[in-house]
C-alpha cells in the first residue's frame, strides 16, 4: 500500500514537470513577444526623435536664408521689380504665376521650386565638416529665396491688422513693402518654407 502511494506521487510529480515546462514555454514566448514589441516602439521613437531634429534644422536653415534675403533688400538700388527681369530673384506685385513656362500655377510656397531664385550656401552649423556643394568649404547645403515687391502702402499687400502691428506710419508718409519667400532643407526631406513683410522706413 505503502508502495503504491508512493507510485502514484511520482506520477503526479511527473505530471507537474510537464505542466511547469508548457507554463515556462508559454512565458517564454509571451516575453519573446514583449521584447519585439519594445524594440520596435524604440526604433519608431528614433525615428521620430530624429525627424524632429531635422525639421528644426530645416526650419533654422530657412531662417539664416531669410535673414540674408532681408539683408540683401537693404541694398537694392533703383527699382529692380518694375520691369520684371527673367533670370533674377525680384518679382512685381502682380505676379500671381512665378514659372508661367511650367503648367500649374507656380508659387513660392509650393516646396519645389522651379522659377528663378537666389541661392544662399548655409554655413557648417551642425559642425560635421562636410562640402555638400563642392566648392572646398564645410558647409550645411543650400537655400534658396526670392523678393516681391509689395508696393509702397502696406494696405495694398497686407491687411490693415498687418500694417498697425508693424507701425503706424504718419498721414502721407510713404513705405515700401517687400514679400520675402525663403525656403531650405534638411536630412530625410525635411523642408522649410518661411515668409516675412519687410517694411522700409517711412519716407
Amino acid at each position: 500500500m505503502l508502495h503504491t502511494n508512493n507510485r502514484k506521487i511520482g506520477n503526479h510529480s511527473r505530471n507537474q514537470g510537464g505542466a511547469a515546462l508548457f507554463m515556462a514555454l508559454i512565458f517564454l514566448l509571451v516575453l519573446t513577444v514583449l521584447g519585439v514589441f519594445g524594440m520596435n516602439l524604440s526604433r519608431l521613437e528614433n525615428l521620430m526623435a530624429g525627424n524632429t531634429q531635422y525639421q528644426t534644422q530645416a526650419l533654422n536653415n530657412a531662417e539664416y536664408v531669410l535673414i540674408a534675403a532681408e539683408n540683401d533688400i537693404k541694398t537694392v538700388a533703383g527699382n529692380p521689380f518694375d520691369p520684371d527681369s527673367a533670370g533674377d530673384h525680384y518679382y512685381t506685385r502682380t505676379t500671381t504665376d512665378f514659372d508661367s513656362s511650367t503648367s500649374g500655377t507656380q508659387q513660392p510656397t509650393d516646396l519645389v521650386w522651379s522659377f528663378d531664385h537666389a541661392t544662399v550656401t548655409l554655413p557648417d552649423i551642425n559642425g560635421d565638416g562636410i562640402d555638400t556643394d563642392g566648392d572646398g568649404n564645410a558647409d550645411d547645403g543650400i537655400g534658396q529665396y526670392v523678393i516681391q515687391d509689395g508696393g509702397t502702402d502696406l494696405t495694398e499687400a497686407e491687411s490693415k491688422s498687418v500694417e498697425d502691428s508693424i507701425m503706424n506710419p504718419l498721414p502721407g508718409a510713404v513705405v515700401q513693402v517687400f514679400l520675402v519667400s525663403a525656403q531650405s532643407g534638411a536630412a530625410r526631406g525635411a523642408k522649410r518654407i518661411l515668409q516675412s513683410v519687410v517694411v522700409t522706413d517711412p519716407l
